[in-house]
């Protein structure tokens, strides 16, 4: 494909540094997070640190628009799931108001997330990134996330070729 990053892997041209969201953090929290640092996207990790999904602001603003009513269901699914209680509907309603501080990154998250080994082909991780339309993926070294590969990072490598 690109005959001067044929040599290269993934590991040699990923950044190493990587914010991460945790998949229980209030959508609130994500939001003042990617804002604080001046990012529209982070990979998901549970308590184990396993990767788990990917969020964007574009979640964040998909969750925004959701109705009042969808709101209540998400919330009251988080609530049943931490609690095991059902609430009634004039506290269900409540938190709803509230939905941004009351619904994890879980819940707006994407699960599926386009991973490459760290010993991936440079070359072969730019065809997957065309064919799924994509700008970044995550590195793993045995499933557990090292760095992440961006079209920034190929754009470096052909500039330092």
């Amino acid at each position: 494909m690109v005959d001067s990053l044929s040599h290269l892997t993934a590991k040699d041209i990923m950044t190493t540094e990587v914010l991460t969201a945790y998949e229980g953090w209030s959508v609130k929290r994500l939001s003042d997070f990617l804002v604080k640092h001046r990012i529209s996207g982070v990979p998901v990790i549970s308590s184990d640190h396993s990767l788990v999904g990917v969020v964007s602001s574009s979640d964040i603003i998909h969750f925004d628009s959701q109705s009042q009513q969808q709101k209540k269901e998400m919330v009251r699914d988080v609530y049943i799931e931490f609690s095991g209680m059902k609430y009634s509907e004039s506290d269900v309603e409540a938190l709803a108001k509230k939905a941004d501080e009351n619904c994890t990154v879980n819940q707006v998250m994407t699960p599926h997330v386009i991973k490459v080994e760290e010993t991936a082909e440079v070359n072969d991780v730019i065809k997957l990134m065309l064919k799924s339309k994509i700008h970044r993926v995550f590195v793993t070294r045995e499933n557990v996330m090292v760095g992440v590969l961006s079209t920034s990072n190929i754009l470096q490598a052909l500039v330092d070729a």
